[in-house]
């Protein structure tokens, strides 16, 4: 009687044994298959973020031509600190800066990409001078700011945009995060020198494909104002010659 009942127990523990084994591979097999599957999550969401945001770069450069075709003129940078979506304009009717926040209470387009944080906005003052409009003859050589593309070359050639628009991307480097009630905060600068670019303020910005290499990650979006487009669509409203 002993026996058997030491046998029982025996058999008892091997099978509670087993148990806890089989409970524990059912774990790791889950983990795993948790981890296979947030993956390709993540980057689907990323990549939603990423058509997100070029819908609203699209949008916002019709706007842009509209506000033109209207007003004859382009709208100055958002430079408040928060931005409070309207252009700041000097009593010459000049831009207080030529490159900011794009000024979407002004336009009526939402105020930042698919990550919350505020378009990067920069014009040419040729077309922002509220007192003094551009003209067919002045429109096509009279801008300065360059685009380079992937290979290094201008991608702005032969005509430069009148325009641009940028989002700082999902790593939101060198831009500006907007925050519930109205704030804002800087974002980090940016390391990589392509990303840099689009941050520092000149005439010069970058427009390549997103890429993670040695030097550094780039994925930033930007989408230009072509001044041939502008005097199309000025024309056809005849809003110009």
């Amino acid at each position: 009687m002993l026996v058997k009942m030491h046998s029982s127990v025996r058999t008892s523990a091997v099978a509670d044994g087993f148990s806890l084994l089989e409970m524990a591979l059912v774990l790791v097999v889950l983990s795993l298959m948790m981890g296979w599957l947030i993956t390709p999550l993540r980057a689907q969401l990323s990549l939603q973020k990423y058509q997100l945001t070029e819908q609203r770069l699209f949008s916002t450069q019709q706007a842009l031509f509209g506000f033109a075709i209207i007003h004859h003129y382009l709208p100055c940078p958002d430079t408040d600190q928060p931005p409070d979506g309207w252009e700041n304009v000097l009593a010459n009717q000049r831009c207080a800066a030529v490159e900011g926040v794009l000024p979407w209470r002004q336009l009526e387009v939402l105020a930042t990409d698919a990550w919350g944080r505020f378009f990067r906005y920069r014009a040419d003052s040729t077309f922002t001078d509220h007192a003094q409009w551009f003209s067919i003859a002045a429109a096509e050589n009279a801008s300065n700011i360059e685009v380079i593309g992937d290979d290094g070359a201008l991608t702005s050639n032969p005509s430069r945009p009148v325009a641009i628009i940028l989002s700082h991307g999902e790593n939101g480097l060198g831009g500006i995060q907007s925050v519930s009630g109205g704030q804002a905060y800087v974002m980090a600068a940016p390391t990589a020198p392509d990303e840099l670019e689009n941050a520092d303020g000149d005439l010069i910005f970058v427009d390549q494909a997103q890429q993670q290499t040695a030097a550094g990650a780039f994925d930033d979006r930007l989408l230009m104002l072509s001044a041939k487009v502008l005097m199309q669509q000025m024309v056809q409203a005849q809003r110009l010659p």
